[in-house]
């Protein structure tokens, strides 16, 4: 809906980390030393798509903008091994 630049929160993602599967505390900790953390900026009116597991982060706004962000999961209707959803 708005933009969303560094000075609004903008998200910040580690490269690849979806690679590694679901991560304990001291997984993600590994994950997260010696990379870098990625800024993903939006402009108005775009859509940002990502992985499921990717680590990712928002930081709080420092600017006077409005950040109005629509966030949508999206999974299969059934689940395996007889996991439900909530």
């Amino acid at each position: 809906m708005d933009a969303c630049g560094p000075e609004d929160g903008a998200l910040k993602v580690i490269p690849g980390s979806h690679l590694n599967g679901r991560l304990d505390e001291d997984d993600k900790a590994l994950a997260k030393a010696g990379t870098e953390a990625v800024l993903c900026p939006v402009a108005q009116g775009a859509g940002m798509a990502m992985r499921p597991l990717l680590l990712h982060a928002s930081s709080k706004a420092t600017g006077s903008s409005r950040r109005r962000v629509l966030h949508f999961l999206f999974g299969p209707p059934a689940l395996p091994f007889g996991l439900e959803w909530a």
